[in-house]
Protein backbone atom coordinates (compact mmCIF):
# COMPACT_ATOMS: atom_id res chain seq x y z
CA UNK A 1 0.00 0.00 0.00
CA UNK A 2 2.85 2.38 0.94
CA UNK A 3 4.78 2.10 -2.03
CA UNK A 4 1.06 3.10 -4.27
CA UNK A 5 1.07 5.73 -2.44
CA UNK A 6 4.44 6.53 -3.09
CA UNK A 7 3.64 6.11 -7.15
CA UNK A 8 1.04 8.72 -6.73
CA UNK A 9 2.81 10.77 -5.32
CA UNK A 10 5.68 10.86 -7.43
CA UNK A 11 3.33 10.72 -10.56
CA UNK A 12 1.66 14.50 -8.89
CA UNK A 13 5.47 15.81 -8.27
CA UNK A 14 6.26 14.29 -12.38
CA UNK A 15 2.61 16.38 -13.40
CA UNK A 16 3.77 19.42 -10.96
CA UNK A 17 7.28 20.05 -12.70
CA UNK A 18 5.98 19.38 -16.43
CA UNK A 19 3.72 22.49 -15.96
CA UNK A 20 6.71 24.41 -13.96
CA UNK A 21 9.23 23.40 -17.27
CA UNK A 22 6.45 24.31 -20.39
CA UNK A 23 5.33 27.44 -17.79
CA UNK A 24 8.98 28.61 -18.08
CA UNK A 25 9.38 28.12 -21.56
CA UNK A 26 6.55 29.68 -22.33
CA UNK A 27 6.73 33.24 -20.61
CA UNK A 28 2.98 34.92 -21.21
CA UNK A 29 4.14 38.31 -19.88
CA UNK A 30 5.68 36.90 -16.51
CA UNK A 31 3.17 34.80 -15.66
CA UNK A 32 4.36 31.83 -16.87
CA UNK A 33 7.77 32.35 -15.03
CA UNK A 34 5.78 33.02 -11.51
CA UNK A 35 3.72 29.78 -12.28
CA UNK A 36 7.24 27.83 -12.84
CA UNK A 37 8.55 29.08 -9.77
CA UNK A 38 5.50 28.19 -7.90
CA UNK A 39 5.35 24.86 -9.21
CA UNK A 40 9.22 24.16 -8.49
CA UNK A 41 8.43 25.21 -5.18
CA UNK A 42 5.96 23.12 -4.59
CA UNK A 43 6.97 19.71 -6.15
CA UNK A 44 10.59 20.67 -4.33
CA UNK A 45 8.54 20.55 -0.65
CA UNK A 46 6.56 17.35 -1.84
CA UNK A 47 9.95 15.79 -2.66
CA UNK A 48 11.68 16.60 0.44
CA UNK A 49 8.14 14.97 2.17
CA UNK A 50 8.94 11.61 0.38
CA UNK A 51 12.80 11.70 1.03
CA UNK A 52 15.04 9.94 -1.14
CA UNK A 53 12.37 7.62 -2.99
CA UNK A 54 11.22 10.84 -5.35
CA UNK A 55 13.20 12.01 -8.00
CA UNK A 56 12.76 15.04 -10.29
CA UNK A 57 15.27 17.47 -8.27
CA UNK A 58 16.79 18.68 -11.20
CA UNK A 59 13.80 19.45 -12.82
CA UNK A 60 13.19 21.69 -9.78
CA UNK A 61 16.43 23.63 -10.17
CA UNK A 62 15.16 24.04 -13.71
CA UNK A 63 12.04 25.57 -12.72
CA UNK A 64 13.42 27.62 -10.01
CA UNK A 65 16.56 29.05 -12.20
CA UNK A 66 14.57 29.60 -15.49
CA UNK A 67 11.60 30.90 -14.26
CA UNK A 68 13.83 33.31 -12.16
CA UNK A 69 15.30 34.40 -15.21
CA UNK A 70 12.50 35.19 -16.66
CA UNK A 71 11.19 37.83 -13.88
CA UNK A 72 14.53 38.93 -13.95
CA UNK A 73 14.99 39.54 -17.25
CA UNK A 74 11.52 40.82 -18.25
CA UNK A 75 9.98 42.02 -15.83
CA UNK A 76 11.80 45.34 -15.34
CA UNK A 77 10.87 45.55 -19.13
CA UNK A 78 8.01 45.35 -18.44
CA UNK A 79 7.43 47.65 -15.71
CA UNK A 80 9.50 50.14 -17.46
CA UNK A 81 6.71 50.33 -20.26
CA UNK A 82 3.53 50.44 -18.06
CA UNK A 83 5.21 53.66 -16.02
CA UNK A 84 6.47 55.04 -19.75
CA UNK A 85 2.48 54.62 -20.86
CA UNK A 86 1.53 56.13 -17.38
CA UNK A 87 3.09 59.01 -17.95
CA UNK A 88 2.00 59.73 -21.35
Amino acid sequence: MADIDRAQAQREIDAILRRGIVFSIVWLAGIGSLISILSGLKARKLIAQLGDEASGTGRVWWCLIIGGLGLLIWGPIIIIGVVNNLAR
